[in-house]
């Protein structure tokens, strides 16, 4: 009798199957040594836009670093994802600078997402982790004075034409040619410009002086230079675009109603120009101790 004996051979998933073509195995070669990013793929973006119109106090500039700085970047930022910080303030959004614009670089251990660790076909854990740590100090230089220059009111907050400008403005390099892109707004949302202002389209009649209350989307583009206007600047390809707010109070913002009647403005807003955000998961709101509806 002539036993047969079949040996199966599972071959081994590395962790190299579950990366994209393109992705850097060695970052020596693989990498730009000035922004950490990769040389042959783009493969995701994370934009944080950060209001600067109004001042924050002490207890909210902590609240906000702790949602867009430390280890909140790289626990919720895939390796070699592109990192930027832009203020919005009074400077026209066609000549706002970029702030700082890096690859979130790979720590060398292993960790949710694949690729983290050191490959030690062609690197060294030591100076992987050593790289890591220059990226991590280059950050916290940013965050340390981040807030400094932020002691004045704006007198305009343009806050929908520096979204515009960031969708479509090659420079900032926050286009579709990025597989995933997420765009982090962090504002009060108080829209004020000649062409559209919150400040007056949000006051009531039974309100003289401040913003108490926002009629819905609709009634906004029943004025037909708005609706023209968000139609001129409406931008492209953004079916990969997704969008987080980090809803910040004030304290002109002492009717509730604003707040519940902004978010929702914005949410119509949005969607109007093709992105979806989802109320409850998009957008976190500070918390307000002054009193509840």
């Amino acid at each position: 009798l002539l036993i047969l004996s079949i040996v199966l051979i599972v071959p081994v998933q590395s962790a190299e199957a579950d990366l994209p073509d393109g992705y850097p195995l060695c970052w020596r070669s693989e990498i730009n040594n000035e922004n950490f990013c990769p040389i042959n793929i783009n493969l995701g973006h994370k934009l944080f836009l950060v209001d600067f119109t109004s001042r924050w106090e002490p207890k909210q500039v902590d609240w906000i670093k702790g949602r867009i700085f430390g280890n909140t970047i790289t626990r919720n930022t895939p390796p070699y994802h592109k990192i930027t910080y832009i203020k919005l303030d009074d400077t026209a959004p066609e000549s706002q600078k970029v702030v700082y614009s890096k690859c979130r670089f790979k720590s060398g251990s292993k960790s949710k997402y694949p690729g983290e660790k050191f490959n030690d076909d062609c690197e060294s854990e030591a100076i992987v982790k050593q790289a890591y740590q220059t990226w991590q100090s280059s950050l916290k230089k940013v965050e340390k004075t981040f807030f400094d220059t932020h002691i004045k009111d704006a007198k305009q907050s343009l806050i929908i034409e520096y979204i515009a400008n960031i969708l479509r403005e090659p420079k900032i390099d926050f286009t579709g040619e990025y597989p995933e892109r997420k765009l982090i707004i962090v504002s009060d949302l108080m829209q004020m410009s000649d062409r559209i202002n919150f400040y007056k389209f949000c006051r009531s009649a039974s309100s003289l002086k401040k913003p108490d209350k926002c009629p819905s989307f609709e009634k906004l583009l029943k004025k037909k230079n708005v609706k023209h206007y968000l139609d001129t600047i409406k931008p492209k390809n953004v079916e990969n675009l997704k969008v987080e707010i980090i809803f910040m109070n004030h304290s002109y913002q002492t009717k509730c109603m604003l707040g519940k009647t902004l978010v929702p403005l914005w949410v119509d807003l949005f969607k109007y120009w093709g992105i979806n955000i989802d109320p409850v998961k998009d957008i976190t709101y500070e918390l307000d101790t002054k009193g509840t509806c």
